[in-house]
């Protein structure tokens, strides 16, 4: 088959027979039009469901609570229409948009990392909208309170909005401030000691105790900036939590922070190395902007309290009356001449909308990603279990190889690696999938290591 890969392959040699069990190719055009149909047809939150539900499952099965870590992924992408968020510099006449996804991602105990949800936002979004969109479900809700025992963010979800949201939510995060400190500027007892004998400071996180939910109990650690540096260096850094933490991970809450580059930083980029990023549905739809939603979203709130103000006016005298309406009138009028305003805002820009067929690809993605997390889980070899799903790619997936079709087994047969080195990690892939006992239309698939040297057969595909 042709080096680019299983499905690529099958396309250019012509054995895609052996998959679909036609006598010739789909035609592109077909597939993208059966996927946006598939979309239209609820398919996406079909995918979407079974990603959650390999995570889910899996960390039932570890029999302890996991760690969740959310994070914002642009795509950027190019267009000839007026979009939001652009142009950005010299782009040949293009213009350079840009759509967000809200990842987020499970850190089994004791297992792998693996996807739990991809939410489409418009440009420039906040980290709170994928937040907002990971709870907007009551099932998926109620499981993460039940069954995460630490929701990490980065620093751009560390405002007062985002936090305040949160705490409503009695969602136990992890976030770092953008302030920094010196433990040194710190007295009293330290709750722990870090590294290096350094003291650990925590306080109650004042500014987010206001209006917070009764029960809640937001704090703010002062952790040292470089513990392995020792007193030389009192530079701190003030981490935000919506809930007490263990002295276990006071004691390494840098590491416990840390631990959402190689749980969610790094998996997107191995997803990226795959073609996570592709861009495969363009169409943009017109629309308003972010900062046009937002301002609507203000003036909504502020024509919420208007109005509760208005249901609790009640004069006593008809002066009073006089005196205290006016106001009230003058601020109903002020809001209603600024809601036409933003409504006759011109929607001459679009923005890239989830209407196609883009993220449900992207959710069999994460699904194929859980999947193959899952199985390499199941080596005795650590570099194995390691593995990134480009790793995997060049190691197998991406192998020209020979199919036979025999009675009923399908066996591949695989070009090998020439390093002894990675043979031995060739081979431990080829032992985990077919230990899967995997079938294609009915038939079992065995994959087998060929020997260069021996004479092969010609490929025979059944029509």
């Amino acid at each position: 088959m042709h080096p680019g890969g299983w499905v690529a392959g099958a396309r250019h040699a012509g054995a895609e027979p052996i998959w679909t069990g036609r006598s010739r190719p789909y035609d592109e055009s077909t597939l993208r039009k059966e996927a946006r149909r598939l979309a239209q047809q609820g398919a996406t939150a079909r995918i979407a469901r079974a990603v959650e539900a390999t995570a889910e499952k899996a960390v039932e099965q570890s029999g302890a609570k996991a760690i969740a870590y959310t994070d914002m992924f642009d795509q950027v992408y190019w267009t000839k229409e007026p979009a939001h968020a652009a142009p950005i510099g010299n782009r040949g006449n293009r213009l350079l948009g840009a759509t967000y996804f809200g990842l987020t991602f499970l850190r089994v105990n004791q297992g792998p990392v693996l996807a739990y949800h991809a939410s489409w936002h418009k440009p420039a979004s906040p980290l709170q909208d994928g937040l907002e969109a990971l709870h907007a479900d009551p099932r998926r809700a109620a499981w993460l309170s039940a069954k995460v025992r630490l929701h990490i963010w980065d620093r751009g979800g560390s405002g007062r909005p985002t936090l305040r949201w949160a705490l409503r939510r009695r969602i136990p995060y992890l976030t770092v401030s953008k302030k920094s400190t010196h433990w040194t500027r710190f007295r009293g007892a330290p709750q722990v000691h870090a590294r290096s004998n350094l003291p650990v400071f925590v306080r109650r996180d004042v500014d987010m105790a206001k209006g917070a939910p009764e029960g809640s109990r937001p704090e703010q650690v002062i952790y040292p900036a470089r513990p392995q540096k020792g007193r030389g260096s009192s530079r701190a850094l003030r981490y935000r939590t919506g809930a007490p933490l263990p002295k276990t991970d006071l004691r390494r809450l840098d590491r416990v922070y840390k631990s959402r580059w190689p749980s969610n930083e790094n998996p997107i980029k191995a997803l990226v190395a795959v073609g996570f990023d592709r861009n495969l549905d363009r169409g943009l739809t017109p629309t308003t902007s972010r900062g046009t939603d937002g301002r609507m979203a203000r003036l909504q709130a502020k024509e919420q309290v208007l109005q509760e103000k208005i249901a609790a006016f009640q004069p006593k005298t008809l002066k009073q009356a006089i005196r205290e309406a006016r106001p009230l009138l003058r601020q109903k009028a002020a809001y209603a001449k600024e809601r036409a305003e933003i409504e006759a805002i011109p929607k001459d820009k679009g923005a890239r909308m989830p209407t196609g067929a883009e993220l449900l690809c992207k959710n069999l993605m994460l699904l194929m990603y859980n999947m193959l997390a899952l199985l390499l889980m199941r080596s005795p070899l650590a570099e194995v279990r390691a593995m990134t799903p480009w790793r995997v790619q060049q190691l197998l997936f991406a192998r020209s190889c020979l199919a036979c079709l025999s009675g009923q087994n399908t066996v591949l047969w695989i070009d090998p690696v020439s390093a002894p080195s990675e043979r031995v990690l060739q081979d431990e892939l080829v032992r985990l999938l077919n230990e899967r006992s995997m079938t294609l239309r009915g038939q079992r698939l065995h994959l087998r290591i060929r020997d260069p040297s021996a004479k092969t057969q010609p490929l025979r595909v059944s029509g």
